[in-house]
């Protein structure tokens, strides 16, 4: 029995994580909003940008390092909702911000926006190549969320979350979005008193 535990823990446990491929392209792509996008997700953001477009990333950018709040107004299918997605990830994975709340016009736009961020986290693979210490832990899921639970790292839980309405970054030492929480939800969703508790005991609440 204590043997066939043994081989249970150790094919859950995640192992290494791979080191970072491009240290300066994580670190300029860190510090600016816009080169995260372009480096990171060269298929969402073919064209040009127009002037308003980079006025809304530096608005974006200031209120992820800076906090505060502004609003956005630009014509439909010009790329905010790509935007703001993005920018969820960026500010959980430079370890800005550690409980992102999207909120969207409505509950099937949420669960959309969240299906969204899931499949860049799954299947991205330059965000892997210098995002390692929060994707790859994803990775290993193989879309499979019965497989959080187990999930370990040198024998400890990463406690990472893969849920219908949030996700949950693994708790990895030293990595600077461990345990960050992503979470969406419609206008009318149950948004006030939102928070998070995590494995030790501490309370979070949405920081942007």
């Amino acid at each position: 029995m204590a043997r066939t535990r043994a081989m249970v823990l150790a094919g859950q446990d995640i192992g290494a994580l791979p080191p970072v491929r491009d240290v300066d392209r994580r670190a300029r792509a860190d510090g600016d909003f816009r080169y995260f996008c372009e480096s990171y997700f060269p298929r969402l953001f073919t064209l040009a940008w127009s002037a308003d477009h980079l006025k809304v990333i530096a608005k974006i950018e200031a209120a992820v390092i800076r906090g505060g709040l502004f609003a956005m107004a630009m014509p439909r299918c010009s790329g905010k909702t790509t935007l703001c997605q993005i920018a969820v990830l960026w500010a959980v994975l430079t370890g800005r911000q550690s409980f992102v709340y999207l909120i969207s016009a409505t509950a099937e736009y949420a669960d959309a926006a969240l299906n969204n961020l899931k499949s860049h986290l799954s299947q991205n693979e330059l965000l892997l190549e210098d995002y390692p210490e929060a994707v790859y832990p994803i990775r290993l899921l193989e879309g499979e969320s019965r497989r959080c639970a187990g999930q370990r790292y040198y024998g400890a839980l990463t406690h990472i979350g893969w849920t219908a309405d949030q996700i949950v970054l693994p708790t990895i030492p030293g990595s600077r979005c461990s345990g960050a929480i992503i979470r969406t939800s419609g206008l009318l969703g149950n948004i006030r008193g939102a928070m998070h508790i995590r494995p030790d005991g501490v309370s979070v609440r949405p920081s942007l």
